[in-house]
């Protein structure tokens, strides 16, 4: 209980600047925890929004090729929150008006995928109508401009079908464009086109049917349960499917904890500097407290106690203060991007993007215990070297 009280009374003694540097050293590590978690909650709430547009849209989270196994099946799996039969294929759309072509993959859904929760968050219908029962074709508004067509514009759509002589054949068929789509990939949206699962189906054949499905469950438990069903079947998992975009995202986040690594090292290098600077003013007392009694080890306990109250008052002060940050982050964004409109007279981006910030209980405790650790690992190498000195020399040498 004494080492405690006097370590709280040494951090914000108004002694030779005690106070102000102890306060200079809590914010140094609030703000530096706070840089730490706005970044990594930045980071992982874009991540976590591109897979989830791949998983919602480009490839589910499973792709099941199977000969035994209907779409009602492995709907009716523990944590399969949908099941359903998909055809997709490669062809050529060429507008009759401005004869201009582009190549394109078309998909098509069978059942109510396009209202469902998971679809809906990713794929925006801009029509009164959806893909199944119509027999157009339904583009993104980039790909309609790369062919210079209009809603209603009749198109050309070349196919490779199954053929009777030959294993595949081109087959041409005149449709129209019966709706617009959009979503929030890019290059999904510019590349892909939609259509009715009947329609598709009879003009390129079953063979490439294959069942996408989303779970609400871990998925190797999913996939599990399918190979045990019919262990011949493809279970294509949704970072398979987008392996070069995943190993990508993967290296992103490698890269950026190497760059908060070198936040971390900023933030380790000030309280070394600090902690120095808290100890020196200090020596004296220290040398003080030997005289009266006290061994070196408590001393040192005094002192390292000192530290660890100021740390963790400072990690206490920058996990609230990052957290409101992070909660108000997009508003905070629209204040700066107002300030830089009357400064500047132009808009930012910042409010253009969605940054869903978002870090777990986990990461956050893991940087204040790498903090803490490396704050007491200073303060002990602190006092070692210090207090290292005799008594007498110390006192004598030290001055107020």
């Amino acid at each position: 209980m004494f080492g405690l009280k006097t370590s709280f009374r040494y951090a914000f003694s108004r002694t030779r600047g005690q106070r102000t540097t102890s306060i200079m050293i809590m914010v140094g590590i609030a703000v530096g925890l706070i840089a730490l978690l706005v970044v990594s909650a930045v980071m992982n709430g874009l991540q976590t929004a591109q897979m989830d547009q791949l998983r919602n849209l480009e490839s589910f989270d499973l792709i099941v090729d199977s000969d035994k196994l209907t779409a009602e099946q492995m709907g009716s799996l523990d944590g399969v929150d949908m099941a359903f039969r998909f055809l997709e294929t490669n062809v050529l759309i060429v507008d009759n008006t401005s004869e201009t072509s582009t190549s394109a993959r078309i998909r098509a859904y069978d059942g109510d995928v396009y209202n469902s929760s998971r679809m809906s968050e990713s794929l925006f219908l801009l029509s009164d109508v959806i893909p199944v029962g119509s027999d157009g074709l339904f583009v993104s508004y980039s790909m309609a401009m790369s062919l210079g067509a209009r809603m209603f514009d009749d198109i050309k759509v070349t196919f490779l079908k199954p053929g009777k002589t030959a294993t595949i054949v081109p087959y041409t068929s005149g449709m129209e464009i019966s709706g617009y789509f959009s979503s929030r990939m890019t290059e999904f949206s510019s590349s892909t086109a939609f259509m009715d699962y009947d329609l598709l189906s009879s003009i390129v054949g079953d063979d490439g049917v294959r069942i996408g499905i989303y779970v609400s469950v871990n998925q190797n438990k999913v996939v599990r349960e399918i190979q045990s069903l019919d262990p011949e079947a493809e279970v294509i998992t949704w970072q398979q499917y987008n392996n070069a975009l995943y190993s990508a995202l993967m290296l992103e986040k490698t890269l950026m904890y190497v760059f908060l690594a070198f936040m971390f090292l900023i933030i380790c290098v000030n309280l070394k500097n600090s902690t120095r600077r808290l100890l020196s003013n200090k020596q004296k007392e220290g040398a003080m407290l030997r005289a009266i009694g006290c061994s070196r080890r408590k001393v040192n306990a005094i002192f390292l106690g000192q530290g660890m109250v100021i740390c963790l008052l400072g990690e206490i002060a920058g996990v609230v203060l990052g957290k409101i940050v992070i909660a108000n982050l997009q508003n905070i964004l629209g204040l700066v991007d107002k300030v830089s409109r009357a400064v500047t007279g132009s808009a930012t981006v910042l409010t253009q993007i969605p940054f869903n910030a978002s870090i777990g209980n986990g990461e956050i405790a893991i940087v204040c215990v790498f903090v803490f650790i490396i704050s007491l690992l200073f303060t002990s190498i602190g006092c070692r070297r210090i207090y290292k000195s005799e008594i007498m020399e110390v006192i004598l040498h030290a001055s107020y």
